[in-house]
């Protein structure tokens, strides 16, 4: 999709509630994943409705050809483009999804397709020698005995740039002992973007790795065959026999090490794979209750399913997240600065800050400190949340609430600066941007309902694109 993903990974975080709210029972094919299905309970919402466009369009282009196929990436393209908006236009009021969905896939040219690929199953090595490499290189047949950990991976997803430093520790740890990673580049728009993303990297990326894009033979034979709508995502491969797939991020020492001991090892690795993906079901089900009762601002509901998930011994950050949630829905706002002062991990400590800040910039009755406190801590976490710019504007209106509109103007600036990145293209807030500096240069802060103007204004633009591309 050329998504951020942390762009693009956090509008899909601001996307997954409003679809679960408002909207769809199944959102429409791989770019825009959240790997959930929901109810059905308003089909006059425009999620609903704009759904149903997309779907009813993909169905029509399917079988039209070559003008078919460029109509259909016209499609892609200006769907990823308007959900991006959407995911915009609910920043103010939403926050963030607790669940850590898989990060969409971009190629929604076919329909998704039975899993053909199954664990047994003997895989071909050429869709990967056919991909450009990036760096280091990979032998031209499986070697026998060695364990394979394909890392399905892109520069735009946060979930997948988040698990680069698990896989390097695997590889530098493993790699004598048998176990060779081959991190394949998908999904992606630009070689040199890639290349460029990996030297960066240096040691902390020290791998092989080779670029697929989209499309050819790797996405066909591996990706689509294997049901994979989302990244990133781990294959594991011995002898020319695929093994299994999953998160990177599930693959701890003791599996990889079982696997390596032989067959006996890899049916533990199997079995151990198999419980987790169970428990990940529990955990997204807990989460989609959790969020249901604070939509409703049911505490009790939400305390109860906060308690599951504390049994369940869900991830810290999940649990972490919860309690933030049950704070700002109850409007406590030492709690939210003492959730706020435990915070340490970077990007942890960055979703949280942004949801907060939504919280305190919906309610007037926030104490100043807060303010003042989210305001500040800002600038240590612009570089974790990815957000196109939008997280400069949050900052902006809280520095010029806090009485320092100086500093106000610089964050307006930067705004529009991150904007202009490429990498933040794709959610289209450069117009957003530019509008809230220009207000500012002006000596006026802009006010909730002008900035839902703004995202109004974006995302009719975007539908008109979108009608425009399927003609």
């Amino acid at each position: 999709m050329g998504w951020s993903c942390y762009g693009l990974e956090f509008s899909l975080r601001l996307l997954c509630r409003p679809f679960a709210q408002s909207g769809m029972s199944k959102i429409p094919n791989p770019p825009i994943m959240a790997r959930r299905k929901v109810e059905i309970r308003n089909k006059a919402s425009l999620q609903y409705k704009l759904g149903r466009f997309f779907i009813n369009t993909a169905h029509n282009l399917r079988n039209r050809g070559k003008k078919g196929r460029r109509r259909r990436y016209q499609l892609v393209k200006i769907t990823l483009i308007l959900l991006s908006c959407i995911a915009l236009g609910h920043a103010q009021s939403i926050p963030a999804t607790p669940i850590k969905p898989a990060t969409p896939a971009a190629d929604a040219k076919t329909e998704v397709t039975a899993t053909t690929l199954l664990p047994g199953a003997e895989v071909d090595i050429k869709p990967i020698l056919a991909a450009k490499r990036t760096q280091g290189d990979v032998a031209e047949t499986w070697e026998p005995g060695k364990l394979y950990l394909l890392e399905c991976w892109a520069t735009w997803c946060g979930p997948c740039i988040a698990a680069i430093p698990h896989v390097n520790e695997l590889h530098k740890k493993y790699h004598d002992k048998g176990l060779r990673v081959i991190g394949m580049n998908v999904w992606e728009d630009g070689e040199e973007k890639v290349a460029a993303f990996v030297k960066k990297k240096g040691k902390g990326m020290s791998y092989p790795v080779v670029y697929v894009g989209k499309g050819g033979a790797f996405e066909t034979e591996w990706l689509k065959a294997a049901g994979v709508t989302g990244i990133p995502t781990a294959f594991l491969v011995r002898d020319g026999k695929f093994l299994l797939k999953t998160h990177p991020s599930q693959l701890t020492d003791e599996m990889i090490s079982s696997a390596l001991e032989g067959d006996e090892g890899i049916k533990k690795l199997t079995e151990s794979v198999s419980t987790m993906e169970k428990k990940r079901e529990v955990m997204m089900a807990n989460s989609r209750a959790f969020y249901q009762a604070m939509a409703a601002k049911n505490i009790e509901e939400m305390n109860k399913h906060l308690e599951e998930a504390k049994a369940m011994e869900l991830p810290e950050q999940q649990i972490q997240t919860m309690v933030l949630r049950m704070a700002i829905t109850q409007k406590d706002w030492a709690a939210i600065q003492k959730h706020l002062d435990a915070a340490t991990d970077k990007p942890m400590a960055g979703m949280l800050l942004y949801e907060a800040s939504n919280a305190v910039l919906q309610d007037d009755t926030a104490p100043e400190s807060l303010v003042k406190t989210i305001a500040a801590r800002f600038d240590e976490v612009h570089s974790s949340l990815r957000s196109g710019g939008m997280a400069y504007i949050d900052q902006a209106r809280l520095q010029w609430r806090a009485g320092n509109k100086d500093a106000a103007l610089i964050s307006a600036k930067k705004a529009v600066e991150e904007s202009q990145k490429p990498e933040s293209k794709p959610m289209r807030a450069e117009a957003i941007t530019k509008k809230f500096l220009k207000s500012v240069e002006a000596g006026t802060m802009p006010g909730n309902d002008d900035i839902k103007q703004w995202y109004a204004e974006m995302r009719e633009q975007a539908v008109k694109e979108a009608a425009a591309a399927t003609k």
